[in-house]
């Protein structure tokens, strides 16, 4: 189902200006690529833009009309020219060929309204790569009035040849100021965890609602008692099995990467929390293995969709990390 949400957001004004002017100079791009980190609402924005082009009559500002029969139909999730594909079970699985053959024989149709058929594809950097290639022949011959969409974190994993055929829409982090107004508005516990979140609102806000803030202190804690050889890896794997196992990797590159910036760029870590245990662990990692380190934990996620036994995979990294550590106390002997 597609559902529209009004609750339009303010950093979007600026590309959402740009979409508005290429469909008011009837100059949409038959392939969009809306790109940015996680929770600056790229989805959002590919489905608003998507009821302007089913709309019959869109308003001034480029907003599609919610009062027409095409806009209730989108709106319900059910309108006939409106198609999606995401993962079909675990929102971070891969996207699949034939998910996106039937993507296509959709664009091949006739719309059933007579104006544009709209296809989106979220996450498109979470197809596989027979999938990603067989679109491309849809790209070089384009069907007349299809634009398909796609939404991705990480555009480089898209083909070149695919990268190239779509018109690139870019999704910043808004100013500090903007996004901690609108977090006073909607969710005042997020405020403090927007520096965690890089900067993205919407992903403050997930991480307040999941309680990510606890699990993160207790994580970048067990990291730094695996490396002072308080904790052993294996007990503190033993922690951690049942909270899931890529949410558990996903918390464990929240905190490397912060560490990364700590590390190497020397960056203000004053409203991050856990703020102490990062920077004691700054001085005690050794730096050239930590993005040996990094590298390591997303090659274990990019097999997460092969069954794997949760406890030895999360041994393996703490074991890895405590070894990456170990490095740097020999250099100091």
């Amino acid at each position: 189902m597609i559902a529209v949400q009004n609750d339009h957001l303010p950093w979007h004004q600026p590309v959402w200006d740009q979409l508005a002017a290429c469909h008011r100079r009837g100059r949409v791009p038959h392939a969009i690529a809306v790109v940015g980190i996680a929770g600056l609402g790229k989805s959002r924005l590919a489905i608003r833009f998507a009821q302007t082009l089913l709309c019959v009559s869109p308003r001034s500002d480029g907003e599609g009309c919610s009062q027409c029969r095409r806009c209730h139909l989108q709106a319900a999730g059910s309108h006939p020219d409106h198609y999606a594909v995401y993962p079909e079970s675990d929102p971070s699985g891969p996207i699949k060929i034939d998910q996106i053959r039937r993507l296509i024989e959709f664009l091949m149709q006739s719309s059933q309204y007579g104006g544009y058929r709209v296809a989106l594809v979220d996450p498109a950097d979470n197809m596989t790569l027979a999938a990603a290639n067989s679109l491309l022949k849809t790209l070089e011959e384009p069907p007349e009035a299809a634009v398909l969409m796609l939404i991705a974190r990480q555009f480089s994993r898209l083909p070149a040849t695919l990268r190239s055929r779509c018109r690139l829409v870019q999704l910043q982090p808004p100013p500090a100021a903007l996004a901690r107004g609108w977090l006073a508005e909607h969710c005042p516990e997020a405020i403090g965890l927007l520096q965690l979140a890089g900067g993205a609102p919407l992903r403050a806000m997930a991480y307040a609602q999941a309680g990510t803030e606890e699990r993160y202190v207790a994580l970048i804690a067990d990291l730094l008692a695996i490396v002072e050889g308080r904790r052993a890896p294996v007990l503190a794997a033993q922690d951690w099995t049942g909270v899931g196992l890529r949410e558990w990797i996903e918390l464990l590159q929240l905190a490397l990467a912060e560490l990364a910036r700590a590390v190497f760029t020397q960056c203000e870590i004053a409203h991050i929390p856990g703020r102490a245990d990062l920077q004691t662990l700054s001085q005690r990692i050794d730096h050239s293995r930590l993005h040996d380190y990094m590298e390591e934990v997303v090659a274990t996620r990019r097999i997460l969709d092969q069954p794997l036994n949760e406890q030895l995979v999360i041994e393996d990294l703490f074991i890895r990390w405590r070894t990456a550590a170990a490095v740097r106390a020999s250099h100091k002997r």
